[in-house]
């Protein structure tokens, strides 16, 4: 215990210290800027502070960043003000915050534009080219960087470098709208260019793009060409791993199968040196695919399946369903029917899933352009009655100056009387609207709270000191082995439970996996005196089928505790998952613990009373989720007796389907 309190205040040192050393380097650059006098002189400095730091610490740049926008209200200068502007817009597109970055850079590009500033309109486009890039909208992009190419050409050769950079961005983002000619126009324009041919850097670049947009083109021999061309010169490790991925497909695609194992060799040695093992495991997928078509069946086998560990744990489908097809087309060749049956099989179920996930997406998209086409309908229609209204309005006037005074005053004073009214009409209604979204609000709050107690009730403290006491031993014991395997499972049940906690819902297969990994590293603090079963049903065990996060464990976590804590011996827990109907998953939490009654009275004769925190954030979540519900989620609690004698305990949860 005494170990663990150090190691927990030795923690919370190293980021206390953290957070005090950023503290500091603010404060001693604060410091610095304190003796200049705050003027124009002070003003720049600060934004030359900011701009130093786009790419170093975080929270620097944020602090600087924003103090540099707060002191050019100050300033009388226009062009100073636009440049703080998009100097906060560069701070929200380094940290990924787009909205934000595009709009405090169309801000600062009207003000440039008010000014006349060409210079700041054409770095303020790029900056909008790379925030729209970054979003996905090509086409904005696109027209961005077009306005800047048209600038950078006015000022001659001394800009030729950054026209030949952006030419090449842009047809990179026709290539990614699949305009393969318009993209390789662009490339082509770059590559002909005298500059282009003294830059070694840049005349592989584009050597690489045209390589990879003609195998697009199904040009493979010019594909070929430019990327033998870029090999001679690309001196750069990753550039050149990618550049023998594209070689070896373009090859591959030629019917060159030697030529382009070769190569595909070549860039596996380099992913392996740069340890990038997405990069790693994509190579040897196609080279699986490779082997296959060169019919050595034993060795293709050997890639996909060292290939599929990887993208099954990674959720790679696509590349799964491939895998399957692969290993399913090899068997066949083998003449092992009921493995390449198996393998097709499993195929399908991948597809099937992809498509349900392509399917809610379009379902998705189609509702948001039924949400988008519904409110432009709904203004046209405001607007046509505003039309209306106006027409009718001047027409009125005009019979209304015929009128007499008299009629004229109490026409003016109905009005007013009217206005008045519905003002204090339209005052109600929003004050109904604000306290139900109040309530609405505190409700959702009072929700994630339950969420958060969900969350700590799992991973009490008790159960994590547990763990890390027990890999403590095992490395005393030079048990390494068992450690690392003991911190390997550890790691994956707190990564899961911090990825879960905020998505709401999980499926059963996952709900089940993370209570086996509960169990297991719960057993050790049972010295392997406890024997638990967890089975599910093959009706029940759908990736499809979701229920509530963090729905289950708590209710194992309490027979452990209050049960079977207290018996010394034959201990057994079965949690049992099966789908009596439909429309409902059952959950069976049972054990042969001690009972309900017996584990009161010890917790009553103990100083301290244990309080079952886990279960009662548990049950206050319940009647969240079950607020307002139709089908609401049901717990029972047994108590298993015989010869009047308590036997254990049974919980039974009654969990409505939720599909996802």
């Amino acid at each position: 215990m005494i170990k663990n309190t150090i190691i927990f205040i030795f923690l919370c040192f190293n980021f206390s210290f953290f957070c005090y050393s950023q503290q500091k380097e603010i404060d001693s650059i604060e410091t610095v800027l304190s003796k200049i006098k705050i003027d124009s002189l002070y003003f720049k400095e600060v934004g030359q502070v900011a701009k130093q730091f786009r790419r170093g610490n975080v929270d620097v740049y944020n602090y600087f960043s924003k103090k540099y926008l707060s002191l050019s209200k100050l300033m009388p200068d226009s062009e100073e003000k636009a440049d703080a502007i998009r100097e906060r817009g560069i701070y929200y597109t380094n940290t990924n915050q787009l909205d934000s970055a595009k709009f405090y850079c169309n801000k600062a590009l009207k003000v440039y534009q008010a000014i006349n500033d060409e210079y700041g309109v054409c770095i303020t486009r790029n900056s909008l080219a790379i925030i729209y890039n970054s979003k996905g909208d090509y086409v904005n992009a696109i027209s961005n960087f077009k306005g800047v190419i048209s600038y950078l050409e006015t000022k001659g050769d001394k800009m030729k470098p950054s026209v030949l950079n952006t030419k090449m961005n842009i047809g990179g983002l026709y290539g990614d709208m699949e305009d393969h000619k318009t993209a390789n126009q662009y490339f082509l324009d770059v590559y002909n260019d005298s500059m282009t041919k003294r830059d070694s850097s840049l005349l592989s670049s584009i050597c690489i793009n045209l390589c990879v947009n003609y195998k697009k083109l199904n040009e493979l021999d010019k594909a070929i060409a430019f990327g033998l061309e870029a090999e001679n010169i690309e001196k750069r490790p990753r550039s050149l791993a990618n550049l023998y991925q594209s070689l070896a497909s373009a090859y591959d695609k030629n019917k060159e199968f030697k030529k382009s194992y070769a190569y595909y060799l070549k860039e596996l040695t380099i992913r392996e040196k740069l340890k990038d093992s997405l990069g790693i495991y994509t190579t040897k997928h196609n080279i699986a695919y490779l082997l296959l078509d060169l019919r050595e069946y034993d060795q293709a086998e050997h890639y996909f399946l060292s290939s599929n560990e990887f993208f099954i744990k990674h959720n790679e489908l696509n590349r799964i369903k491939q895998s399957y097809l692969g290993l399913s087309d090899i068997n066949i060749a083998k003449k092992n029917y009921k493995k390449a049956l198996d393998y097709y099989k499993n195929s399908i179920k991948v597809k099937d899933t992809l498509l349900s996930e392509e399917k809610q997406k379009a379902i998705t998209d189609l509702e948001v352009k039924y949400e988008t086409e519904k409110t432009r309908r709904e203004k046209d229609i405001a607007e046509k009655q505003l039309q209306i209204s106006t027409l009718e309005s001047s027409k009125n006037r005009n019979l209304f100056i015929g009128s007499s005074i008299i009629a004229a005053l109490i026409l003016v004073s109905a009005l007013i009387y009217y206005s008045r009214f519905k003002a204090k009409k339209q005052a109600e209604i929003v004050t109904l609207e604000l306290k139900e979204t109040q309530k609405r609000l505190a409700l959702e709050k009072q929700y994630k709270d339950s969420e958060l107690k969900a969350l700590k009730a799992q991973m009490n403290p008790h159960f994590i000191f547990n763990a890390l006491n027990s890999i403590q031993d095992y490395i005393v014991l030079n048990q390494k082995h068992l450690a690392s395997d003991y911190l390997g499972k550890f790691a994956d049940l707190i990564r899961n439970y911090l990825h879960f906690s905020d998505t709401g819902f999980i499926s059963i297969p996952e709900e089940v996996h993370n209570l086996k990994l509960y169990l297991e590293l719960e057993k050790l603090r049972f010295e392997d005196a406890l024997d638990y079963q967890v089975t599910i049903d093959d009706k029940a065990n759908s990736e499809a089928i979701k229920i509530p996060t963090m729905l289950i464990q708590p209710y194992v976590e309490n027979a452990l505790k209050h049960g079977l804590l207290h018996k010394k011996d034959n201990r057994q827990l079965s949690v049992s998952v099966t789908k009596p109907s439909e429309n409902i998953i059952q959950c069976i939490v049972e054990d042969n613990g001690i009972g309900r009654e017996k584990s009161k009275t010890i917790n009553q004769k103990r100083q301290y009373q244990h309080k079952s925190f886990a279960l009662k954030a548990t049950t206050e979540r319940l009647d969240l989720l079950n607020y307002g519900k139709e089908r609401k989620i049901g717990v029972e609690i047994l108590d298993l007796k015989s010869a009047n004698e308590a036997t254990g305990t049974k919980v039974i949860l009654n969990i409505p389907i939720v599909n996802k």
